[in-house]
């Protein structure tokens, strides 16, 4: 925090949204292992990034897909139990893989989504209590997130990078329908979108 309030634009040469994400090395014991992330320009994730992320490989990496929903019929108490079961996958995932991607992506009629800062926070937490948190990415993808104070809170709950697919998605329709310009690309659509994301993250 400075005082008084940094200005993004007249200072932005010393203000950055780069961040490295994937397993931390103990600091205090310098090695090459400390280089062996992924690094990213900012944290806001196209659908195409994340999916590459998902399949990912190199350097032997492997990431997990932790579902965030559960079956409608269960009720409201259902949420609870599977809020602690979200937990302990994400616990077993750190042991195996380098990036765990929490994702709604299965919400719809018949299944409903836990809200994905609440399970991020519990998640976080809990990785943070098993000494498991340092080993891997922490990666949300969710369709609530829309606007610049969703993606700063959920950086503020511990979130490595964010893939706001829906409202991806729901630009590429605007286009298909003729709202937005047919010309543009999806890549233009979230760079834009990303553009204005970063905008309002560093102010």
């Amino acid at each position: 925090v400075t005082n008084p309030p940094i200005d993004p634009f007249r200072e932005k040469v010393v203000m950055s949204l780069q961040c490295p994400i994937g397993p931390e090395a103990n600091i205090l014991q310098p090695s090459s292992k400390q280089v062996h992330r992924l690094w990213l320009k900012q944290p806001i994730l196209s659908i195409t990034d994340l999916n590459v992320l998902k399949l990912t490989n190199h350097r032997n990496w492997s990431s997990k897909v932790i579902d965030l929903t559960y079956p409608a019929e269960d009720g409201p108490r259902r949420m609870v139990p599977r809020l602690m079961e979200i937990c302990k996958e994400a616990e077993e995932a750190s042991e195996k893989h380098q990036i765990i991607i929490l994702s709604d992506r299965n919400s719809g009629q018949e299944r409903v989504p836990i809200s994905s800062l609440l399970s991020l926070g519990a998640v976080h937490h809990h990785l943070i209590e098993t000494r498991s948190r340092m080993k891997v990415a922490l990666i949300v993808e969710s369709a609530e997130i829309r606007e610049v104070h969703h993606i700063c809170v959920l950086l503020g709950y511990g979130a490595d990078a964010i893939c706001p697919y829906l409202a991806l998605e729901l630009a590429r329709s605007f286009r298909e329908s003729g709202v937005l310009d047919t010309s543009f690309t999806d890549e233009i659509i979230y760079q834009n979108y990303s553009q204005a994301m970063q905008t309002g993250i560093s102010k």
